[in-house]
């Protein structure tokens, strides 16, 4: 308050350094990201692409209801083929397609040629089902990339000789692949986060100034909340760090949190300014009261949030760290910022606009307060009853939860990503894939016709498993090999009685025209083997299906000795980062809510008031959760998240009232005279917090990626909720359980405060 000029230009100083941080910008959305680097399962995909030459894979469909075995669509497709492998950033002796089965005559194709194609492709089982859907209506050409980084350009040149390939015309054509997805959600995830952060900060200012009327205020805090994001994210990039998609949620997770102490400051800045008419002197007031109570609800959540350091997953990590790191922030500026702005007013435009009565505003948002005090007071029983009711009852809900995840699934249902992938899901084995690598040191183990035996029969499982489309294998090759030498003798697709003849046919097939695909199932060496997977669905608990079912057939019929099964692939990859997060969050959430407690212990000097506080924190969780189990929504990652944000925001409002509390019944000397002050400035103070953070955020609801869609809808059911219940619950506990058994107001400093100068509003 004394160098106020200093302070404003010390933080524009701070402000365009940092600001220009960001500019330095990477975006990661890459799913082997969300594990560190020597993760077991990343160094086994990393082993896998170098000892099979696998690649990211884009997946074309062309779509044509009448049929597309046809002379015109398929010589317009190997044409279109041939173009592809034009294309920078693909890999021209990767790409698979019905090409892939047989050679194909330049030019115009006669019936005789596709009949030829078609059986070419139902003879060979590395193909059949794949390049040509069982239903003959559409044709997929799998594209390798040579990174992940090329994929939108792949696509977009696929796209252009789509529109010029007349043959095509009354085709459609579909493309997928988990690098695409990757490449949209990063395009999007900058679009909603440079549209959405802003469109809820506008919605926040505008009911800010509803409440407070005084334009300049608002801006105060408004600017303490910006201040927060640039800090916040020109750090985090400055340090290095990627913006992943955790990350780019940090300014939509940070924004309620700096305006939460910014709104408590204002509101009792708004409300006391009438008695004072000094600036200076209403500012020594407010802070007086809101320091404590402010700081601690400041550590609270973010100790929440450094929790996430605990997960074993980096890019949470980094989230929860700078998320904490920006809610230090905003509580610094809002403890030295704010009041140097606020001493920059005019002090008679302040007293123009502030000096009349409170109640001649908001009126019919704020006349309802005084009777929920009064319902409190007179009804305690009944509201702790009713309380203790939701809570039994959503318990079943919270243990309905499943963890669940699909990266796929981040995009609204009818975006382009998801409708081709369930297009082309629908119409082929499956647009996922997993793999089970064998591995032997034994020279000849895998190529023995037991091993082979084993294989064919895990297949064989897999066959019989519903989210499985189809398998392939270097068994597949072999037995394909031998029926193609044999004048297509289907005894001959009998697995081989000797290693010898297994080698020699795989040998064999490396000379076909499938040559391509026999590279990426077994190596040279015959050490390693691929066992390749399409999968319908990509979500978690499809994938821990098969592996669950493997395993038990494994602990049944073990493979021959000296050969070693590992999962590998994209699906499994999320399966298990998905499990590492669970297990982390729930580590990291126990944890902070030892601290939490441990916390409350030291703010109010007793476990009594400190487990009080925790009363709606409890309550909260159990109903958000709750019903997100009835509703069937999966514990995902974004749901792992929210569950810190439970824990910072819904401990915040309980701590303002059990301060606030035991100040004014050290005051008035009785707990309804208190209650009664209660819900007159504090009460107006926590509604208008609560009510400015869970509109204002409702613009998340038309996100087009589900995350942000989840995170407005928690953010916004957290403050209500948390709120509520300190409204309704904390006071009626505080009646039915009385001074004798929560024992004297007792502060950090040892002794009762009584508050002579203050002012709480009429009564």
């Amino acid at each position: 308050m004394r160098r106020p000029r200093l302070v404003v230009f010390s933080t524009i100083f701070v402000t365009l350094v940092l600001g220009a941080l960001i500019a330095r910008v990477e975006t990661d959305t890459d799913p082997e990201n969300m594990l560190s680097s020597d993760d077991p399962v990343r160094a086994l995909n990393r082993s896998m692409r170098e000892d099979f030459g696998t690649r990211d894979m884009v997946m074309l469909g062309i779509i044509d209801e009448q049929g597309v075995l046809e002379p015109e669509t398929l010589a317009a497709t190997a044409r279109l083929v041939d173009d592809i492998k034009a294309l920078d950033g693909t890999v021209p002796e990767g790409i698979v397609s019905f090409a892939s089965a047989t050679d194909v005559p330049p030019g115009h194709l006669s019936q005789r040629d596709v009949d030829t194609i078609a059986g070419a492709v139902e003879d060979n089982a590395l193909l059949a089902g794949r390049a040509v859907s069982p239903d003959e209506t559409g044709l997929a050409v799998f594209i390798p990339l040579e990174s992940k980084s090329a994929a939108n350009d792949v696509a977009s040149g696929i796209e252009e000789l789509m529109e010029e390939e007349g043959d095509l015309a009354t085709a459609q054509y579909y493309l997928a692949g988990l690098p695409l997805a990757e490449e949209a959600f990063g395009r999007d995830m900058f679009i909603q986060m440079g549209l959405l952060a802003p469109l809820a900060g506008l919605l926040i200012f505008v009911l800010m100034l509803y409440f407070f009327r005084k334009l300049t205020l608002v801006v105060g805090a408004m600017i303490v909340a910006m201040l927060s994001v640039v800090w916040t994210m020109g750090l985090l990039i400055g340090t290095g760090s990627s913006l992943h998609i955790m990350s780019s949620m940090i300014p939509i997770f940070l924004m309620p949190i700096a305006i939460l102490d910014s709104v408590h400051i204002l509101s009792e800045f708004f409300d006391r300014y009438p008695r004072y008419r000094d600036r200076r002197e209403t500012l020594r007031v407010v802070y007086r009261e809101l320091f404590r109570p402010i700081t601690y609800t400041s550590l609270t959540t973010a100790v929440a949030f450094m929790s996430l350091a605990l997960a074993p997953i980096p890019p949470v990590q980094v989230f929860g760290v700078f998320i904490a790191v920006g809610v230090l922030i905003a509580w610094a500026l809002t403890m030295v910022f704010l009041p140097a702005f606020v001493m920059l007013l005019n002090e008679k435009s302040l007293q123009r606009v502030l000096a009349r009565k409170v109640e001649s505003r908001n009126r019919a948002l704020f006349g309802g307060l005084r009777w929920v005090g009064r319902l409190t007071t007179n009804r305690p029983l009944a509201i702790v009853a009713g309380f203790a009711l939701l809570v039994a009852v959503a318990i079943p809900g919270v243990t309905r939860i499943s963890v669940n995840d699909n990266p796929v699934r981040w995009f609204k249902s009818g975006s382009e990503i998801r409708q081709a992938t369930e297009e082309l899901t629908r119409r082929f084995p499956g647009t996922y894939n997993a793999s089970l690598l064998l591995e032997t040191d034994r020279p000849g183990a895998l190529t023995a016709p037991a091993t082979a035996a084993a294989v064919a029969d895990l297949q064989k499982l897999w066959g019989r498993t519903d989210v499985v489309g189809q398998t392939t294998s270097y068994v597949d090759a072999v037995t394909t090999q031998s029926y193609l030498s044999h004048d297509r003798d289907d005894q001959a697709r009998d697995i081989p009685a000797s290693r010898a003849q297994i080698e020699r046919l795989l040998s064999s097939a490396t000379t076909s025209s499938s040559r391509q695909l026999i590279g990426g199932l077994i190596t040279p060496d015959y050490r390693k083997a691929n066992l390749q997977m399409q999968m319908k669905d990509g979500d978690n608990q499809a994938m821990q299906r098969v592996v669950d079912r493997t395993d038990a057939h494994l602990r049944d019929q073990p493979l021959p000795a000296g050969v070693r099964a590992a999962w590998a692939g994209e699906t499994y990859l999320n399966l298990v980062w998905q499990d590492k997060m669970v297990s982390g969050m729930l580590k990291a959430f126990l944890t902070t809510l030892g601290v939490v407690l441990l916390l409350m212990i030291v703010l109010f000097r007793s476990l009594r008031w400190a487990v009080l506080a925790m009363v709606p924190l409890s309550g909260t969780i159990l109903l958000v959760y709750g019903a997100a189990g009835f509703s069937g929504k999966d514990y995902d990652m974004p749901m792992a998240v929210l569950s810190t944000l439970v824990l910072g925001i819904g401990i915040d409002f309980a701590i303002h009232f059990i301060q606030r509390y035991r100040e004014l019944v050290a005051d008035c000397g009785s707990t309804q005279a208190a209650l009664r002050r209660f819900f007159e400035e504090p009460a107006r103070a926590l509604t208008r917090n609560a009510l400015i953070i869970a509109i204002g955020f409702t613009p998340l609801f038309f996100a087009s990626l589900v995350p942000y869609i989840v995170v407005g809808a928690f953010l916004t059911s957290i403050m209500i909720l948390s709120w509520l219940a300190t409204l309704f619950v904390l006071p009626a506990l505080v009646v039915l359980l009385g001074k004798r058994r929560l024992g004297p107001p007792r502060f950090a400093g040892g002794t009762t405060e009584r508050l002579e100068d203050r002012n709480h509003g009429p009564g």
